[in-house]
């Protein structure tokens, strides 16, 4: 696609965007002051679309139509499972099942499970909630920082592509909700660099290749937002340009594209470029010096990324990206707090169980749950969050465990904190992902050492034991020495049952080592999954301790001081 068309519609599409995403932030935050009405609205609009599907006829909920007080009795919170057979039927006919709106689309989760879930992508979904979100967000990068739109090339777009789908369920097409192609009508999310030749389908669908050909067409351009999901995502952009280095001088010079004639030449930025390869060391500001904003997830483990993130963009403002699945929204900036952000009120009615309580526990037994609503949580308590979404997923469990943060006109402020069922326990420990990461962060803040990214995992032994393996600035085995014992001791403090097990001896002590920043990143990055780069997920947590012998490895590859 030509520069001048893609211009064209770049000039066109600015203005009508920016009135868009203005109206959707209007709306959210007049919602955010009057969270009754906009959750009673929520869900009377969910009810009238599900109540004639067969799942709630055949269940009987289409009680609720007539007192919607009665939701919360007359239906059960669910887990995704609950979903399974009826979502297996709304394959086959599109729709009516378990809403009254068409499936456009399936979507296919990031893979935080091992099966991919099936999330019904509908049209009113799209158009009334997932669609305003997104606009409420750009809305809120806007308004604090209005350059993101100065021209063409003043904004990276990595949170969302346009990719063509091979996957097809019964016809319909099965794909990331990151990826928007194609569009579904004139109301569906459409940027005014949607016809960009970085962004679009003709760009390589391969992480590292559209990686690329997003360089190539913006170094030597005023570029002043780079938007991301995950904060890897900004990191491997700035390894890429050192990987490929001479590969985007020589493009740059020549006019080309990886070695394929394709513009005119640009031998301003290639010696620009050259000279901040040159340096060795570098950052993105070093690349692009308008750089003035950047965006992704920064809560929970994602957070760890924040001393890289500032190496890597020194004096950049950052802002936060909804907190989301693909099941739905949970919160949406309007600030430039990146701690915490307010309830989406207006995009799902939202429930909550104390996080102590066994939910799953619960539900196995076919108990009833009793849940609060968003004006019933308490200020620094921690929930489970279990949504109604207009796509008829209802009182969906989401497994997700948020804090509140605070309350402003009577919406709770909340932030993600970690996976319900994200934990480890050799013998009833229990200990969480967020309870490792405070005692890390505790253990170098003793020692004055800034918070790198880490990996845990379980070692079965006599006795059994963790394995932690973190970045730091000075690795080696002193440090390796007293980061066990002060992180191992940290933790049993925190974790009452930890210190139990470790001092009658059915744990061994934690065994933590060290590697240089940006090892664990760049592990983490090797393993993106191919065609879902943009949802791929940092995970400190894992399974088994594999991730420890590649790392050593690397590191001894290197010469480190293993």
């Amino acid at each position: 696609m030509g520069s001048s068309h893609w211009h064209e519609h770049w000039n066109a599409r600015r203005s009508p965007f920016i009135e868009e995403c203005r109206q959707a932030r209007a709306t959210l935050l007049a919602d955010l002051k009057d969270p009754y009405g906009a959750q009673e609205r929520v869900l009377n609009d969910i009810i009238a679309l599900c109540a004639d599907s067969l799942r709630w006829k055949e269940r009987g909920y289409d009680a609720v139509t007539a007192d919607p007080t009665t939701f919360r009795d007359v239906v059960p919170v669910m887990r995704y499972s609950d979903f399974t057979a009826d979502i297996d039927r709304e394959t086959r006919t599109k729709g009516g099942v378990l809403s009254c709106s068409p499936v456009l689309r399936w979507l296919k989760t990031s893979g935080t499970t091992d099966v991919p879930k099936r999330i019904p992508y509908t049209l009113h979904w799209l158009l009334t909630y997932r669609i305003p979100a997104m606009q409420a967000m750009w809305g809120t990068y806007m308004e604090h920082h209005p350059e993101i739109l100065a021209h063409p090339h003043a904004t990276l777009d990595t949170q969302t592509v346009y990719d063509n789908v091979d996957d097809f369920l019964y016809g319909v097409q099965y794909q990331a909700i990151s990826n928007r192609h194609p569009r579904i009508n004139s109301r569906d999310w459409n940027p005014p660099w949607s016809a960009a030749p970085w962004f679009g389908t003709e760009a390589p669908s391969s992480h590292a290749g559209r990686m690329y050909h997003r360089i190539r067409h913006l170094v030597g351009k005023k570029l002043h937002f780079i938007s991301a999901i995950n904060p890897s995502t900004l990191i491997s952009l700035r390894d890429l340009i050192a990987a490929h280095g001479a590969e985007l001088v020589r493009d740059l010079a020549e006019g080309t594209l990886e070695g394929r004639p394709y513009t005119d030449p640009d031998p301003e930025a290639a010696r620009h470029l050259q000279g901040v390869l040159d340096r060795g060391e570098f950052a993105l500001t070093d690349v692009w010096p308008s750089l003035r904003l950047y965006s992704c997830w920064l809560s929970s483990s994602a957070g760890l990324y924040q001393s890289r993130l500032d190496a890597v963009l020194p004096g950049v403002a950052g802002m936060p990206f909804m907190s989301c699945g693909t099941e739905g929204v949970t919160t949406v900036p309007v600030d430039d707090s990146l701690d915490s952000q307010p309830l989406a009120v207006n995009q799902a009615f939202f429930e909550f169980v104390p996080a102590e309580v066994e939910l799953g526990a619960l539900l196995d037994a076919g108990q009833r749950v009793d849940t609060l609503l968003f004006d019933e949580v308490v200020e620094g308590r921690d929930y489970h969050l279990i949504m109604t979404q207009a796509n008829g997923l209802h009182r969906l469990w989401s497994g997700d465990i948020y804090r509140v943060d605070r309350i402003t006109d009577g919406t709770p402020w909340v932030h993600f904190v970690h996976r319900n069922d994200i934990y480890h326990s050799f013998t009833g420990e229990k200990i969480t992902e967020a309870q490792v990461t405070q005692a890390i962060e505790q253990a170098l803040a003793d020692l004055g050492l800034p918070v790198g990214l880490y990996m845990c995992g379980p070692q079965w032994a006599e006795p059994p034991h963790y394995v932690v393996v973190g970045e730091t600035t000075e690795p080696g085995p002193e440090l390796d020495r007293a980061l066990s014992e002060t992180v191992d001791r940290a933790l049993g403090t925190i974790n009452i049952e930890y210190a139990s097990k470790r001092s009658s001896g059915r744990l061994g002590p934690l065994s933590f080592a060290t590697v240089p920043h940006g090892a664990i990143a760049a592990y983490a990055e090797s393993r993106r999954q191919q065609g879902n780069a943009t949802q791929y997920k940092y995970k400190p947590f894992q399974k088994d301790t594999d991730f420890a012998a590649d790392l050593l490895g690397v590191t001894a590859a290197t010469g480190a001081h293993r």
